[in-house]
């Protein structure tokens, strides 16, 4: 039972540290960016990884902790689905695929500073330092 529970928490900690470090600009969320960003091997697996693992802990918690209880066994395995997929997904883009721009943490933080041109690519780089530059706030 303990390690149902431990999976749910620690899983659910994992998605909502990605997804702080993602959607948000807060001094705790740059300082976990810069950690991801020394520990991390690719921006990949800081951006893909994370949320899938946390994902595939939540629900083989939950699974941990409906079996002794009598969940009914086809909520089990959608349960164990969404585990195993979520474990593929997170595998498949440690490979150089392009991430997608929900989950791409450098991609959203252009698109809250208004650093995203009119089709919804961003600047160019040169462009997007000289702009921060310019309002005197720190890079990415």
């Amino acid at each position: 039972m303990w390690s149902g529970i431990g999976c749910v928490v620690f899983g659910c900690l994992l998605i909502h540290a990605w997804w702080f470090e993602t959607y948000t600009d807060s001094p705790l969320a740059r300082s976990w960016r810069r950690m991801s960003a020394a520990l991390s091997p690719t921006r990949n697996a800081q951006a893909m990884l994370r949320p899938c693992v946390g994902l595939m802990m939540a629900s083989s918690g939950a699974v941990i902790l409906l079996e002794p209880i009598g969940t009914p066994v086809f909520v089990l395995r959608v349960l164990l689905f969404i585990a195993l997929l979520a474990l593929v997904v997170g595998v498949v883009y440690l490979l150089p695929f392009p991430l997608p721009r929900f989950a791409d943490p450098h991609y959203q933080y252009l698109k809250r500073h208004g650093l995203l041109d009119a089709t919804g690519k961003p600047l160019p780089d040169a462009d997007i330092e000289r702009i921060l530059a310019e309002r005197g706030g720190d890079t990415f």
